[in-house]
């Protein structure tokens, strides 16, 4: 009985399971597409790639499409030019109007000025018509309708140095300047103006289009909340009460800034907002 000899695996070609990727390597083309060209050779035919490039109708197609990649470049810069201008139109209208709305402003102010001079002399002749003055001048000062002076605080708030929350939480708030607000009336404070503008019952502060707007006029940081009334106890409520509270959060959670100082004398103007008047409605009686 002879011996076995033992089984070894034969050796195999390293790239034999890629045969076909060989195949496909060795030849590109398929046989009856290597047959068909060389029958093209041989009768003397080009390539079909020189005969294509060659082609009058490719060239006209070509031409073609350069002039409407011509004009369609031409076009969006005159529409971009237009917009543009209608831009800068826009801009110079907006300009134009706000100007108007300041100089009616300062006629309202100074009519304002007037007939308080007139109410004046009419109720100085007795002792009732004095205190009607009085009372007169309390009920304007508390509805922002003549211009005020007197000792008070500012605070001013700004938005934070690195801006790049993408939710816009790093800028300053329509929300936060109300809560200034509050905490300053809450704090005592016998008249406010935010950069210039009173606010007064009938005052709207709100946000349109990235812009906080303040009696439906734009403002921009920083943010001045000029309030008139005692400075030493102003100052300390306002920190020790909602407003200071709420400007500590928020400079901690976005990075807003805020400081408080006291003024011995503020000029705070005449609230502009318009009033509305309730008219009887045709059933009404």
């Amino acid at each position: 009985m002879t011996g076995q000899a033992p089984r070894v695996r034969p050796l195999r070609r390293p790239d034999e399971s890629m045969s076909l990727l060989n195949d496909l390597f060795a030849k590109p083309l398929d046989a009856g597409y290597e047959e068909a060209a060389a029958r093209r050779q041989a009768a003397g035919e080009r390539p079909t790639s020189e005969r294509t490039w060659r082609s009058p109708a490719l060239a006209i197609g070509l031409v073609a499409l350069g002039l409407l990649l011509t004009m369609s470049v031409l076009q969006v810069r005159d529409t971009a030019s237009v917009v543009s201008s209608e831009r800068q139109g826009l801009i110079e209208q907006i300009d134009n109007e706000d100007a108007r709305v300041s100089r009616l402003q300062g006629e309202v102010t100074a009519l304002e000025a007037e007939i308080g001079e007139l109410e004046s002399n009419l109720l100085q002749n007795s002792a009732a018509g004095q205190q009607m003055r009085e009372e007169v001048e309390g009920l304007q000062v508390t509805t922002g309708a003549i211009a005020v002076t007197g000792p008070g605080v500012v605070v001013t708030v700004d938005d934070a140095e690195d801006q790049s929350a993408e939710d816009g939480t790093d800028r300053v708030l329509d929300l936060d300047l109300r809560q200034v607000v509050n905490g300053l009336w809450s704090a005592g404070a016998e008249a406010i103006a935010i950069n210039g503008q009173r606010i007064t019952p009938l005052t709207g502060i709100r946000s349109a289009q990235d812009l906080i707007q303040i009696n439906y006029r734009p403002t921009d940081a920083p943010y001045e909340i000029s309030a008139i009334g005692d400075p030493r106890t102003l100052a300390r409520d306002f920190g020790d009460g909602s407003g200071g509270e709420w400007l500590r959060r928020t400079a901690a959670s976005s990075g807003i800034s805020s400081n408080v100082r006291t003024e011995e004398s503020l000029d705070l103007p005449a609230g502009n907002t318009p009033l509305s008047f309730a008219t009887p409605g045709e059933g009404a009686s």
